[in-house]
């Protein structure tokens, strides 16, 4: 009965952190995403003087996020979205974006989230 107690309360303690892990894990292939999506954005810049809100988007490629893109200016500049799908929509970091300067943001922010999130700090075991 003792074992089963202990086992209980390692279980307990052991489950969220491991979630919390794999949904960090999995926001990497979101980045990851959003730079080849804004990548290629930028090839379709240099052959067509625009950008396209056709091309570049999709599901990823474990479908962890869903990569969209948003065009305005009369194609000029761009959007990029990352929007969490299934398990990975637990993700305190929310929605991924990444713009034609650069500008990344996190659940809509650019502040200390968004740097955290980015940089795969954000939902540590220690925070």
């Amino acid at each position: 009965m003792i074992t089963l107690v202990v086992l209980s309360i390692v279980v307990a303690i052991a489950l969220p952190s491991y979630n919390r892990y794999v949904v960090r894990s999995n926001r990497s292939e979101g980045i990851e995403s959003l730079l080849a999506a804004a990548a290629c954005q930028e090839r379709l810049f240099i052959r067509n003087n625009a950008f396209d809100d056709e091309e570049c988007g999709g599901t990823t490629n474990n479908g962890h996020y869903e990569v969209t893109v948003a065009t305005a200016d009369a194609n000029q500049s761009f959007v990029l979205t990352a929007t969490p799908q299934n398990n990975q929509a637990t993700d305190d970091c929310g929605v991924l974006t990444l713009d034609d300067r650069g500008v990344r943001t996190a659940g809509g922010e650019t502040g200390e989230l968004a740097v955290q999130c980015w940089s795969g700090r954000w939902g540590s075991a220690s925070s």
